[in-house]
Order: C-alpha cells, then structure tokens, then sequence
C-alpha cells in the first residue's frame, strides 16, 4: 500500500506498507481521488498531527468477490468517507480524510457498509462528488422550508454548487454568493438565477429586492469566500441558518447581536452519512451537475507539484481528479 502523508508542517511524503482488512472490512483498489485545493491548503495548516492523510472522496474497484454485497472481483465502487465509531458509550461518525486519516492512496481496507456500487451510467468524474450530495440531503433535512422560499448558499465552492442545483429540485429558490465571478458564471449554466458578488452587489439592498422585502426564509454557509456573518444579515426574523462543510477551515467571528436579535437558529451539518444510496439516484437521473467543477486533472506521483501549488494559491483549482491506476 502506497499513501501520500501530509504533516502540518506543510511538507509531503510518500510511505509504503502492508494492508490487512479487519473483520467486516473490504480492501478495495483505489482508482480515482477528489481532493479540492482548500481541503490541501487547510489540511496542511491543521492542528491535529494524528491525521496525516487527506482525501475523502474517492472511486474504487474491489479487491475480491462480495456475496454480501453482490459485487465480483473487480466491480467499480464508490467508497463512503463516514465511518461509525463508539467513543464514551456514544456512537459518532468521523469522516476520512478530516478526522481519520482519508483516501489519498492506492489500496484502502473499510467497512462493507461505506461500499457502494456505481450504476454504468455515472461518470467516475461525476461520482466522485456523491458525497457532497450526500451532505447535501442532510442540509435540506435540517432547514425546515417549503416549496418557494429563498434560500441564501455562501461560497460557491463544490458544496454550494451542488446545494443550489439541490435547492431548484426540491423547488426552493437558491441566492448564491461568491467572491469568485468564474464559479458564479459556472453555476448559472445550471439555471441559478440569482448571483451576488458582494464585490459589486450591496447584498442586502439585492436580496431586499430579489425576495420582495422580506429577505430569505433559510442560509446555508458552505465557509469559502464570503463570512458567515453574511448569512446571518440576509435572512429574516427566526430563520434557520446551517453551517455545512468538513471542520477543516479556520475559525469565524459571529455577529452575536444579529443572531439575537433574529432569534437565528444556527445548526452544523458535517457529514452524509445513510444519504449516500439517495446521492447515487440523484446522479443518475441526472438531477445534480458536475462538469466545470473539476478544474485541474494528475497522477497519482503529480500530487506534490498540485499540493505546493494549492498551498501558494488556495483558490487555483476547485477540485482535483488524480489518476491512482
């Protein structure tokens, strides 16, 4: 087994060694790995030194026959990052790649339950993005809105991207907002009709017009490029704000008086866990795009040229495809 290790020093290396599955594990080949430029450049600068390899998204082949599952030798597979564990009599879900070392390597051993078969009609470059879709669900999950309310999506990263095309099927109306004018281009080409610029756009003043005065029912903060404070500002009175991503960005300020004076309510959601057969579906009937997000593709032995450059230039590439076979 080959795997990339990523200290907090910034520094990259490559360690060799043997893999062996666990009772109720699967050793599974790894084929493709997503990694998004801020998931590098914030791993890298991390605090926790026990986590040292990045990557939480990636497609596999199996290593063996699974009656279980009723895959053969070689089936291609999507691997769920969220893997269930007890700590303190508790049940919690970690996530590889953020909190347990992740999937930037070429042999990987984890439960049956995190492998999923993929359907010949989704893309390897689109399957890679189920997870997000899978975060995706639990978001709409935890914001209780209704068919035609607004809902304001901070940061048109991968997760916002996929949030506003998630947003439209379930008939809500998604405002993006981005500093980044290419990744609010990209996602008017999937019909989000609304992009603001804060740049350019007084962003009150716009969602005031846009929602008829009474600013948006919901908020989604995916962390990229604009503050969370802005979430809080642009939804009315009692609304639900999520905080939504992998806990691997730097700390934020909240604007305690706004969230009090709204009466917000703020929740976090962090992982996909159970939505990743719904993700899959969603793929497949061709409800959630992914073409334009992957804006940079590599080898496998490329990784530490992408890696320094990720951390020089954090917004270079939205997400990269690297090749492990």
């Amino acid at each position: 087994m080959k795997a990339w290790h990523i200290d907090n020093s910034n520094k990259l290396k490559m360690e060799e060694g043997t893999l062996t599955p666990r009772e109720g594990e699967l050793k599974v080949k790894i084929s493709k790995v997503a990694l998004s430029s801020m998931d590098m450049t914030c791993f890298a600068n991390r605090d926790d030194e026990q986590v040292t390899i990045p990557a939480h998204s990636a497609i596999a082949y199996m290593g063996s026959d699974c009656e279980e599952l009723g895959l053969k030798l070689g089936s291609r597979v999507l691997i769920s990052p969220y893997i269930r564990t007890v700590e303190h009599g508790e049940t919690v879900i970690k996530t590889m790649g953020v909190n347990i070392d992740g999937l930037l390597r070429d042999f990987v051993c984890v439960p049956s339950d995190n492998i999923f078969a993929l359907p010949d009609g989704i893309a390897d470059e689109e399957a890679v993005f189920a997870e997000y879709i899978a975060m995706g669900n639990k978001v709409f999950s935890a914001l209780r809105c209704e068919e035609g309310d607004y809902v304001v999506i901070v940061g048109a990263g991968t997760l916002g991207l996929v949030l506003c095309q998630m947003a439209i099927y379930y008939q809500m109306v998604p405002i993006l907002i981005d500093l980044d004018s290419d990744k609010l281009e990209l996602a008017k080409k999937w019909d989000v009709y609304y992009t603001l610029n804060p740049t350019y756009d007084n962003l009150e003043r716009k969602v005031t017009e846009i929602t008829g005065g009474r600013m948006s029912e919901a908020a989604v903060f995916t962390s990229e490029g604009v503050g969370l404070n802005a979430a809080l500002r642009l939804v009315k009175n009692g609304s639900e704000v999520v905080i939504a991503g992998y806990p691997t960005y730097d700390k934020h300020n909240v604007d305690m008086e706004t969230v009090l004076k709204k009466q917000l309510k703020l929740k976090g959601v962090c992982d996909g866990a159970g939505e990743m057969p719904s993700a899959i579906n969603l793929l497949a009937n061709s409800i959630v795009h992914t073409k334009g997000i992957i804006t940079a593709r590599a080898d496998f032995e490329d990784i530490p040229k992408i890696f320094e450059d990720c951390v020089n230039y954090p917004y270079k590439y939205n997400t990269v495809l690297f090749t492990v076979d």
